[in-house]
């Protein structure tokens, strides 16, 4: 039998890890075809806003994304990526756009409802080595410079503007795992 002590201690260890939780099983919209890429991101619309990053290293805006795990679809990469740097379990939908280094930028879809004046999420323990800030913001009065990519700001207004805040099809949603 293990003293109450040790279990707190175990659970307080476990609680404080920089090392992010088994990410969820990656979600799509499988009315989508999956798509192979070494790199892949979310545009997330929360009503008029867009959900961003401040990067750490640069203090620059940036969207949830990143490198492939090498064995999964694009979508699974947006999917991980997101999690690993905000916590949130997303659906990923459309394919919104792909950039000339090849990153593919899909819309994604929170399924909380964050429209009662939320305006800044915590940072998950596991990501703050990473990310220092995790905010809506509206990406049109933002200028290129406050940007990590500053040339990507014109496409991601772009991006922005071809989603909706909800997911369109959310009943076509697929579970699969990594």
């Amino acid at each position: 039998m293990y003293k109450p002590s040790f279990v707190v201690s175990i659970l307080l260890l476990i609680a404080c890890s920089s090392e992010p939780p088994a990410p969820p099983m990656c979600r799509y919209n499988q009315q989508y075809p999956l798509v192979a890429s070494n790199q892949a991101g979310c545009i997330i619309r929360v009503q008029d806003k867009l959900l961003a990053l401040t990067q750490r290293m640069s203090q620059g805006y940036d969207i949830p994304g990143g490198m492939t795990d090498g064995k999964e679809p694009a979508q699974c990469t947006a999917h991980r990526e997101t999690w690993e740097e905000t916590g949130f379990n997303v659906e990923v939908g459309e394919l919104l756009g792909t950039n000339d280094q090849g990153f593919h930028y899909f819309a994604c879809y929170l399924d909380d409802d964050f429209s009662d004046g939320f305006s800044e999420f915590p940072v998950p323990s596991w990501a703050t080595v990473e990310v220092s800030n995790i905010q809506l913001i509206d990406p049109f009065i933002t200028t290129a410079k406050e940007w990590r990519f500053a040339e990507q700001l014109v496409s991601i207004r772009t991006m922005f503007n071809a989603t909706s805040a909800q997911s369109p099809n959310a009943v076509a949603t697929k579970d699969t795992s990594q």
